[in-house]
């Protein structure tokens, strides 16, 4: 979903059920670990407009130790701005390749989440009446 208004508008004519990634709940966590500018403000603007005209499922994949910077803000978002989306909470995060490259630089996603961190994804995303499925 990190794409221009203009390959999205493109792409609404083609689509009928959108199954998009929200990885990040701030820009911060999107530039550091994707590389990426904007995340959150390009991807939460063409997550509403795909959830306006579509059906959508949207994956969330829970990286440990971004509970609280990431996936409560995105799914509070969804909950907000997309309540109608299905969506997914996935724990199959795997730390690979710069992580091990350059371990001191990604020492908070060097491991896969652990239970507390899922259960707490999980009864976030109840607590905010989200339609949701736990994926393992």
């Amino acid at each position: 979903m990190y794409m221009t208004e203009e390959a999205l508008e493109l792409l609404l004519d083609l689509i009928d059920i959108w199954l998009p990634d929200f990885k990040y709940g701030n820009n911060e966590c999107g530039l550091r670990l994707s590389k990426v500018k904007n995340y959150f403000e390009i991807v939460s603007r063409n997550h509403k407009r795909v959830c306006e005209v579509n059906d959508v499922i949207i994956r969330h994949l829970v990286l440990p130790n971004h509970i609280e910077c990431c996936t409560k803000p995105v799914l509070l978002w969804i909950a907000r701005h997309c309540n109608r989306a299905l969506v997914n909470v996935m724990s199959q995060y795997r730390p690979e390749h710069l992580v091990y490259r350059e371990p001191e630089k990604y020492s908070d996603i060097a491991r896969r989440p652990n239970n507390r961190e899922m259960e707490e994804a999980y009864k976030y995303a109840d607590e905010l009446g989200l339609c949701w499925k736990p994926v393992s």
